[in-house]
């Protein structure tokens, strides 16, 4: 099997609005409208690894690929304001095995810090742990549909 590509590139940012100006202002790519990776089955290093609530805006850019992914600082963990604003991760996008996929890398030494899970509990998305790859996540999204809304989607 060739190795994937990589679909998109993620930075974090403290405020999304003025980061789409400033990198469509910079690059001459247009983003798309903000979103939220919304859901209540969020994994990460914070509430001692029980599942919570998640809600990360984001925006992806028209070009690419590689597109690059702007995620506006949410939380406490993987997308915090402790991680600091530039790059978050490498995304791999339409995996069909996301969960086969993790146990291989940790097989190979590489952990995980921040997953999306379905309500049963089966993973659909995660990111591996930053210092097991020279400080750069990886992130595998499975082919399954993606908790995202628009932006002005009220909380439930």
């Amino acid at each position: 099997m060739p190795a994937p590509l990589i679909h998109h590139i993620g930075i974090l940012v403290q405020d999304i609005e003025e980061a789409v100006a400033r990198w469509e202002a910079v690059t001459g790519y247009t983003f798309g409208p903000i979103e939220r990776y919304r859901t209540n089955w969020w994994v990460d290093d914070t509430r001692e690894g029980e599942p919570h609530f998640h809600d990360a805006r984001i925006s992806f850019t028209a070009e690419g690929p590689p597109y690059i992914e702007l995620m506006e600082f949410h939380g406490d963990g993987t997308h915090s304001h402790r991680e600091g604003e530039g790059f978050h991760h490498f995304g791999f996008i339409d995996h069909p095995d996301v969960e086969g996929r993790m146990e291989e890398l940790t097989q190979l030494g590489v952990g995980h810090n921040g997953e999306s899970r379905t309500e049963d509990g089966r993973v659909i998305l995660w990111f591996t742990e930053k210092q097991d790859l020279d400080g750069i996540r990886l992130e595998f999204v499975s082919t399954d549909p993606q908790p995202i809304v628009p932006d002005d989607t009220p909380v439930p």
